[in-house]
């Protein structure tokens, strides 16, 4: 008895190329900044879900760098949004990265837009004790004065007094002989 399998169309399927549609809308609440909506489908329009979509905003820090904002996952149509608040106003490039997920390749897009938002600059808050702290030098250099002006009384008053006994001691003496 023989027994025959065959198989069919086992070879993986060709990776397919994702595209990667960006597009920035001002949020409802003008405060909370933009909404950073994403779009993963396929050539033929197919959605790409549960992928991990990371944003960048490009920044000029020492050259030319991508600065992380955050990351999402696509849902069942492809789609995916993150809230986003600029720490500037002005232009801003966006690049958005999806991970390679199953038979689909990475995919990445690219927005610019101009930010008419922006964060709050921060402002750090005075230390609970700053007014004792500012005035802690000069109390230091009081007690440091202070302590030297001793140390120069003590050291003044010996000199004086064994320049007093010796001239004590030499007027005995003269007196002795």
């Amino acid at each position: 008895m023989t027994l025959m399998l065959t198989f069919g169309n086992v070879a993986l399927a060709d990776h397919l190329k994702a595209i990667c549609d960006v597009q920035v809308t001002a949020s409802a609440k003008l405060e909370q900044g933009y909404v950073l909506g994403v779009r993963l489908h396929t050539s033929d329009g197919r959605p790409v879900n549960e992928a991990t979509v990371r944003f960048y905003d490009k920044v000029e820090l020492f050259g030319d760098r991508e600065m992380y904002i955050g990351s999402s996952i696509t849902d069942g149509q492809g789609n995916t949004s993150l809230r986003y608040l600029p720490a500037r106003l002005g232009t801003h490039e966006l690049v958005v990265r999806s991970s390679s997920k199953d038979h689909f390749t990475a995919a990445e897009g690219r927005v610019t837009f101009e930010a008419t938002v922006a964060a709050p600059a921060y402002r750090s808050e005075p230390a609970p004790l700053a007014a004792f702290s500012a005035l802690v030098p000069y109390g230091v250099g009081a007690v440091v004065i202070s302590v030297w002006a001793l140390l120069a009384f003590a050291l003044f008053g010996t000199a004086r007094g064994v320049l007093g006994g010796a001239r004590d001691h030499a007027q005995k003496k003269g007196d002795l002989a």
